[in-house]
């Protein structure tokens, strides 16, 4: 382990901050519902992933790879999780947090009859998962607390701001992610090797450097189109497109670069310098205060050819990152605070040769401006 994980204070002060904005909402109750794809709210909360496995439950559904957690504005909360993890969950929550555990530890089959005794003490239940929840499920919980329940965004709101701690953790993460191009471009990435071959090298790589989960996409593309690695071998004057995301203590990277391999054209290397200076302009416009998209605007205005499209195209976003390698949807109406972080990426097109360079860094908002926590090369060339 390079850096120590969350601890209970952690934990423990966003509880208490997920009840102070329940009181701004005038909620007597808040439920929030996760899986195993994204649980980043359940890990947020617990430290808790649930374990993606297939398990029969009582209601006939056919699987329990999720988590729902409790939150009485005026008790402790109480997560439940499928009963095959629960041993497991109580003595990890209980490792984490070095004390008797705050939130209690309940199987994932005693959900409906808990929910029905709390339905019954409380008025104004507000409800997170929605939009990931299976809708039987969904209808289930509706049942069981005897009112309807109002959609909320408390902890996606939450947890766009970042502490110093989740700030570390993914610059660790995005120190990795930087290593392995630092070793892909020392001589991995060769003439004749196959995109598998080294697709499936990235992944040991990142393993090998404590990433507990690599995500890696690597081809020959000229036009950054999305796919996946053949066995194609690398040529001289490819573009080649790496994307990675990784994990580390929970917390994610999300790397995008194209390398050009050997004699590449003028024009690429053109691609290659507007995408960076495109780059560069998105990110001096960050800073706390100003409207999301006012970044990728800045971006599409770097240069003529991006801004008035003749030639070719431009595409610039930024999405949350965190717990979840793509999380919280879009920034573009995020009014931006210090400690938010986001992937942001910038790229450009040129239809007339067929080509195209994209970039992608994690930043982070400062108390005056924004930096990258990811700091390999954005117009990289192999020779």
């Amino acid at each position: 382990m390079l850096f120590s994980p969350i601890t209970s204070e952690d934990y423990l002060e966003r509880i208490v901050e997920t009840k102070n904005r329940m009181r701004t909402e005038n909620m007597d109750l808040l439920i929030v519902f996760s899986d195993s794809w994204r649980s980043a709210n359940c890990r947020y909360l617990t430290g808790i992933k649930p374990y993606p496995a297939l398990a029969r439950d009582y209601w006939g559904i056919g699987y329990a790879p999720v988590s729902l957690i409790t939150i009485p504005l005026e008790e402790d909360p109480t997560v439940f999780i499928s009963d095959l993890m629960y041993e497991y969950a109580k003595r990890e929550i209980a490792g984490t947090l070095r004390e008797k555990p705050w939130i209690d530890v309940k199987p994932w089959t005693k959900t409906k009859s808990f929910l029905r005794d709390l339905g019954e003490k409380v008025k104004n239940i507000g409800f997170e998962g929605k939009d990931i929840i299976p809708w039987p499920v969904y209808e289930i919980f509706r049942e069981a607390v005897g009112s309807e329940m109002k959609d909320t965004e408390i902890l996606e709101l939450q947890r766009r701001i970042k502490s110093e701690r989740e700030i570390k953790l993914m610059e660790v993460a995005s120190n990795i992610n930087d290593r392995i191009c630092e070793e892909l471009v020392r001589g991995i990435i060769r003439k004749g090797v196959t995109e598998r071959e080294i697709e499936r090298k990235i992944k040991m790589l990142g393993h090998s450097m404590d990433a507990e989960y690599v995500d890696a996409n690597f081809m020959q593309s000229r036009n950054v189109g999305f796919g996946h690695s053949t066995d194609a071998t690398i040529e001289d004057g490819s573009l080649l497109s790496l994307h990675v995301i990784l994990q580390y203590e929970g917390y994610n990277s999300d790397n995008d670069r194209i390398f050009g391999f050997g004699n590449i054209g003028e024009e690429e290397k053109e691609l290659a310098k507007i995408t960076n200076e495109a780059f560069e302009k998105g990110l001096s416009t960050i800073k706390p205060g100003i409207k999301g998209s006012e970044a990728p605007k800045a971006a599409l205005d770097t240069h003529e050819f991006v801004a008035l499209g003749k030639e070719g195209g431009a595409g610039t976003y930024g999405h949350g990152i965190g717990l979840e390698g793509e999380e919280l949807g879009f920034i573009d109406d995020w009014i931006l605070k210090k400690g938010m972080t986001f992937a942001f990426a910038t790229g450009a097109y040129n239809k007339d040769f067929g080509a195209a360079w994209a970039t992608e860094d994690v930043i982070v908002v400062t108390e005056s401006g924004a930096r990258s926590l990811t700091k390999f090369d954005r117009d990289f060339i192999i020779h």
